[in-house]
């Protein structure tokens, strides 16, 4: 699952970036005005810094992946290979995007690139990405509440024990699913959500957790450094963004009742 996940992103990100810069908006729009490019665009960057550390948002399996590889020593190496990968990606079809729309980009970036069976191809692939890493990043949750309800093979049977957690992990899919379609304006409220449980789980808590289990004296200066960088961008990134997600919550709603 995790393999065929990351091929079709890498496939989806290839497409996206080689259509935006072979049709341009200039291209395919000769009529209308060029489009503008901002250096800074002060009302995105809260948003931006929150949906960035919720895309890098991989460490609820780390330590399950950790766990089952055959020489878990080669785990540092392994996840700056993965992070670095990530960035790369990102930044090709963020840059690439950006250079060929301009202000006229839409989210997501595959609106805005020219319709077609590499549009449709490449929406279809990155469907099937989120319905496969979905239970991936759901993992961690079961695994927790399996263990503390005692649900096993030693005490269950194989049998009851599988019909138990087909049943339960289906439930727990089926909510996470009824309260995404019940939640209005969901891009949003995610974006609250990210600001608040992602930067300060990815960016916030690993640093603070560090420092509590080996204590601030054991790291050398430069990680002091690199620490106080990371929890100073997640702290402005969290506490910006839930402001701006709770402004555009706030206009959306009186955009309904109007």
């Amino acid at each position: 699952m995790a393999i065929f996940g990351l091929l079709t992103s890498v496939v989806v990100i290839v497409i996206a970036s080689v259509m935006a810069i072979t049709n341009p908006y200039s291209k395919m729009n000769p009529t209308e005005p060029p489009v503008i490019h901002d250096n800074v665009i002060g009302l995105g960057v809260p948003v931006a810094l929150s949906s960035i550390v919720f895309s890098f948002s991989g460490s609820v399996v780390y330590p399950h992946v950790e766990a089952a590889m055959k020489k878990p020593k080669q785990w540092p190496m392994v996840i700056m290979v993965a992070m670095g990968f990530c960035a790369f990606a990102y930044l090709l079809i963020g840059v690439a995007g950006y250079w060929a729309y301009g202000n006229q980009v839409v989210s997501p970036v595959l609106d805005s690139i020219p319709t077609g069976g590499a549009a449709t191809a490449s929406k279809i692939l990155i469907t099937l990405h989120v319905i496969i890493a979905a239970p991936i990043m759901l993992l961690s949750f079961y695994l927790e509440i399996e263990n503390q309800w005692g649900i096993n093979a030693e005490r269950l049977g194989k049998k009851r024990e599988f019909t138990i957690r087909l049943a339960y992990r289906s439930l727990v899919v089926g909510i996470i699913c009824g309260i995404s379609l019940a939640i209005p304006y969901f891009a949003d409220f995610l974006s609250l959500i990210s600001s608040i449980s992602c930067v300060t789980m990815f960016a916030i808590l690993p640093i603070i957790c560090y420092l509590k289990l080996y204590g601030h004296k054991i790291a050398p200066w430069y990680e002091k450094i690199w620490m106080a960088i990371v929890l100073i961008i997640g702290l402005i990134a969290s506490i910006w963004g839930i402001i701006d997600a709770v402004k555009a919550l706030i206009k959306d709603s009186h955009a309904t009742t109007s």
